[in-house]
């Protein structure tokens, strides 16, 4: 089947959107924005914070995967900034697993759950980029800030529900990247 459902799927209240679709509040957007203050908060956003809603975007992929049936996801338009994988700040919060993940994933692999949940990881945290897909059943893409976007050939209203309820928005919206 075709891809017919198409979500953006963020951290971000569609409630605080201009009438064009421009975000108009101040968040953290990115890993290095820990220890940062935001609109809206008195406090700085710790790791735990930005674990939680890296959790809820990871949650997020493997929920459609499991409403789909779908095991493994392929590799597409990889980047790769580094040869290795370099990090600076946070380093306990990289496991040895993502590591080889990092060095082992090449244009066209297909990743089961597991591989998926540790390169979103990667994805959100700005150290790769690629675009996920399964076929015309599934596809999961990434955009700046925290934007995320995924296509499905079922509706998945449960699925959706479970994503909403972790604190996460889902809007109806095509992806703006491109797959040629």
């Amino acid at each position: 089947m075709p891809i017919h459902f198409n979500w953006r799927i963020t951290k971000y209240d569609p409630g605080y959107r201009s009438y064009n679709g421009n975000y108009l509040r101040e968040e953290w957007t990115s890993i290095s924005d820990i220890c940062h203050v935001f609109e809206g908060s008195l406090t700085p956003i710790t790791i735990h914070d930005y674990l939680q809603v890296e959790n809820s975007y990871v949650d997020a992929v493997v929920r459609v995967m499991d409403c789909l049936k779908i095991e493994t996801l392929e590799v597409r338009g990889l980047e790769k900034w580094e040869e290795a994988l370099e990090i600076s700040q946070f380093n306990e919060i990289y496991s040895q697993k993502m590591r080889e993940l990092y060095s082992h994933t090449s244009e066209g692999i297909s990743l089961n759950k597991v591989e998926i949940s540790l390169l979103c990881r990667l994805i959100l945290r700005e150290h790769i980029w690629c675009r996920l897909h399964a076929n015309d059943s599934m596809f999961v893409h990434f955009g700046h800030d925290y934007y995320m976007f995924i296509g499905s050939e079922k509706k998945c209203a449960d699925t959706l529900q479970k994503i909403r309820e972790s604190g996460l928005f889902v809007e109806d919206f095509h992806s703006p990247i491109n797959v040629d």
